[in-house]
């Protein structure tokens, strides 16, 4: 049995405090917080390290991480981060709220976050360091590819695809069958009915571009 290595958190915002419960609730030791724009000691009584502290005091054989940076539209800032440490040679860990449902044939790559209520169905792949978020659906047979956020309370039916680092509004609903392609943003809200084209941004109902 292998031994459950400490984290590092990935950030000092929103949503590091949101994964920072989770790791609490599960009691998942958590030694450090790494942030760029460090302007004080401690984070919730963790040690509060530059990029550059944390290289110099860790290696990948001694912490896992956990990317506390969250996805917003027209941002790479999370894409780049998981990036930047891979290639430093550092493992991030998959997180599953304890409230959430994944199902067992679900598959989730790493680094990938399901948060409180959100449910994750049979055959459902959720590809590394994709966020789903509070309360958000994928059900049977979706695809959600790598660094993707599905966001709070999102609806995604089943066998829906969607492309490398897209970004799916808050309260939105995928049909089924539909893809979405890579980097697109669906807006908060939006019911997509029909395929969507890489780096498209769409709203309404039904979903359309420049509305």
């Amino acid at each position: 049995m292998s031994v459950q290595k400490p984290i590092v958190l990935i950030g000092a915002g929103g949503h590091a405090g949101v994964l920072f419960d989770m790791l609490l609730q599960q009691k998942l030791t958590c030694i450090a917080v790494v942030d760029k724009a460090v302007n004080q000691t401690l984070w919730n009584g963790l040690p509060l390290l530059s990029e550059s502290e944390f290289l110099t005091r860790f290696s990948s054989s001694d912490v896992e991480l956990v990317l506390g940076i969250g996805s917003l539209p027209n941002n790479d800032t999370r894409k780049s981060l998981y990036a930047f440490f891979k290639k430093a040679g550092f493992n991030f860990k998959t997180l599953i709220h304890p409230f959430s449902s994944v199902s067992p044939s679900a598959s989730l790559g790493e680094g990938a976050q399901v948060m409180a209520g959100a449910i994750v169905q049979a055959n459902a792949v959720c590809a590394d360091n994709v966020i789903i978020n509070t309360c958000a659906s994928v059900d049977h047979d979706t695809y959600v590819s790598a660094h993707s956020h599905i966001a709070p309370r999102a609806t995604l039916c089943g066998n829906v695809k969607i492309g490398e680092h897209v970004y799916v509004g808050a309260s939105s609903t995928l049909i089924q069958g539909v893809s979405i392609g890579h980097d697109a943003i669906i807006a908060a809200g939006a019911v997509v009915v029909n395929d969507i084209q890489p780096f498209s941004c769409v709203k309404g109902c039904p979903a359309r571009s420049g509305r």
